[in-house]
């Protein structure tokens, strides 16, 4: 479990800000939402986000919350070598 960005996770929620979630679909997409965190729970054993969208992201998906990123990726994944 990464600690750090579940504890972002939690942050985020708890101070209901709007903040910047990056994440991948189950087609591999990387995609950028700006909203906020309803509440995170558990659904069918795993941890997913519930965006006051209405919008559920499991947890596993999550790339970057805020300015956390998950231990999947590296601070070098986040920069441009253009």
């Amino acid at each position: 479990m990464d600690e750090h960005l579940l504890t972002a996770v939690n942050e985020a929620v708890q101070k209901k800000k709007f903040l910047k979630i990056q994440y991948q679909t189950e087609l591999h997409e990387f995609l950028t939402v700006t909203t906020m965190i309803k509440k995170v729970g558990e659904k069918e054993g795993q941890l997913h986000l519930e965006l006051v969208t209405g919008q559920e992201i499991p947890f596993a998906q999550l790339v970057k919350v805020g300015d956390v990123a998950s231990d999947k990726f590296n601070s070098r994944d986040f920069t441009c070598d253009c």
